[in-house]
């Protein structure tokens, strides 16, 4: 972090609060950061240190307060600006954090950092086009820099520009030879060939010493990725359950949590009733929501949906997450005023990125909160995907959710709990509320095409178009694993899949038979 020095506060104060930060002594530097600032209420240094110190510890509210301060006492301060734009797309607030990105900019044109977190930011609003020309800025101004390549190269792959995707991995991997993430995702982003010298450079470097842990789950992805593909079943798996291990331990994950939060919804929404009559359409786009155990064909479904004029895809939205976890449910009896704020938050989010007649929401594990959206939205549509148990879990194990969120999907044992509780937690929704789920499965849905896309838009009381059964030419954003399967007709038979890898999946397997 920058230091900025201040003539009335001392150099040793400044040298030792930088010191604490550097060491990661959070607490420490907080706590002597305040009792500084009672006395020096108007030093940007110490504003900014005490935000950059809340963020670390994800206590971003008071992130945010603090970088408003700094940018408040010198409205030129770049880097309160910068913070200020990371903490606030890291709140999910991507609007503002876009307009924070830009101050740091104009005040400082050649910040390259910026352009890139602009272009994740706009990545992640879906903004692919705008995004692009961000990172290519960013590269403008640091041509030598790896990781501007790696995230170009994924804006590349979700708006289906495949081999240039490839070709920016590619060139990550040039500029940074041990550059693990973008290894994983070259792998991740076409079939690898036998002849491809990717696979040497995998081999040479995930045997070197001293790797990081997360460097190393990349790479035991990336090369289990590459051996599924050239037919060396028996090796690629072993490179996945070490990759799983490794990611499992890092993020500390137990089972029992889930189990308790499943639980807890249960209980609130069992004897829960909330009058909430159908409202007369609000002047934004209905939702549809799609749920259902990640990789179970969501982004197939949606892909098939957004084909049609009347609807937009909106991909994997955090607004209904964001929304529910302003009150606090878990601890309090659900009220309708709960319900409201609920509706009002995700509605308010809704409108600024779409005005089409309906936009779909795919966040595959929005499926936990059926409750919530039954109360909040009764004109919603849910869509509920369900695909064969062994494939979605396998389909789970072997991929690596980098990002976070799907913490159950590193261990074999830990998919097959949290899909049973899935299941169970399915069919207290369907007894909930009678009628209001739409169950489609993916496997019918891969096998006839027309007749199950016909049922689906019947549900939704839209008019037939061709167009849907033409999914693969869609050219929206796709910001998920599956980005490159939508790419391509339907394919059937994939369900099938981890039936060759049998021998080495006995775990998910006899645990799957288990009542």
């Amino acid at each position: 972090m920058k230091q900025n020095r201040e003539k009335n506060i001392s150099k040793d104060k400044i040298e030792n609060l930088t010191f604490l930060f550097n060491q990661g002594k959070l607490l420490e530097l907080i706590k002597e950061a305040k009792q500084l600032i009672l006395k020096y209420p108007d030093s940007i240094f110490l504003w900014n240190i005490l935000g950059a110190s809340n963020a670390r510890l994800k206590k971003l509210n008071e992130s945010e307060k603090c970088f408003y301060t700094s940018i408040k006492l010198n409205p030129n301060f770049i880097e309160g600006h910068y913070n200020l734009g990371k903490t606030q797309k890291e709140l999910g607030k991507l609007t503002e954090a876009i307009l924070s990105y830009k101050k740091a900019i104009e005040i400082k044109p050649d910040y390259a950092e910026a352009y890139n977190n602009l272009g994740n930011t706009q990545k992640e609003l879906g903004k692919l086009t705008e995004a692009i020309l961000s990172y290519k800025k960013a590269i403008e101004i640091k041509p030598d820099f790896a990781e501007f390549y790696n995230e170009i190269g994924g804006a590349q792959i979700e708006l289906g520009k495949i081999s240039e995707g490839i070709s920016s991995y590619k060139k990550a991997i040039e500029i940074k030879p041990d550059f693990a993430e973008a290894y994983n995702n070259y792998t991740d982003s076409g079939k690898i060939q036998i002849n491809d010298p990717i696979l040497l450079k995998l081999d040479k470097l995930i045997n070197k010493k001293n790797l990081s842990e997360k460097d190393s789950t990349y790479l035991f992805f990336a090369m289990g990725k590459a051996q599924l593909d050239i037919g060396n079943s028996e090796k690629a798996l072993q490179l996945i359950n070490t990759g799983n291990s490794l990611r499992k331990k890092e993020l500390k994950y137990k089972i029992q949590k889930s189990k308790d939060i499943f639980n807890k919804i249960e209980n609130n929404f069992k004897e829960l009733n909330i009058k909430n009559e159908k409202t007369s359409p609000d002047s934004i786009s209905q939702p549809i929501f799609i749920v259902g155990m990640p990789r179970s064909g969501t982004t197939l479904v949606e892909q098939i949906l957004s084909s049609h004029s009347a609807i937009y895809g909106a991909g994997e939205l955090n607004f209904l997450d964001n929304a529910i976890n302003l009150i606090d449910w878990q601890n309090n009896k659900i009220q309708k005023k709960d319900i409201m704020e609920i509706r009002k938050n995700y509605i308010n989010e809704l409108k600024k990125i779409s005005k089409s007649t309906y936009t779909t929401d795919k966040m595959p594990l929005n499926f936990r909160w059926i409750g919530f959206i039954a109360y909040a939205f009764p004109n919603a549509k849910i869509i509920h995907v369900k695909r064969d148990a062994m494939a979605t879990c396998w389909s789970n194990y072997k991929t690596n959710f980098s990002k976070g969120g799907l913490a159950f999907a590193f261990d074999q044992i830990d998919i097959v709990e949290y899909y049973k509780l899935y299941e169970n937690l399915m069919d207290f929704w369907q007894k909930k509320f009678p009628g209001k789920i739409y169950e489609l499965n993916y496997d019918k849905l891969t096998e006839n095409q027309e007749l199950e896309s016909r049922k689906m838009f019947n549900y939704l009381g839209l008019k037939w178009e061709n167009s849907v059964l033409e999914f693969h030419n869609n050219n929206r954003v796709v910001q998920t694993a599956s980005n490159i399967q939508v790419r391509k007709k339907m394919y059937k038979g994939s369900s099938q899949q981890w039936k060759k890898y049998k021998s080495w999946l006995q775990p998910m397997l006899n645990n799957l038979k288990k009542n």
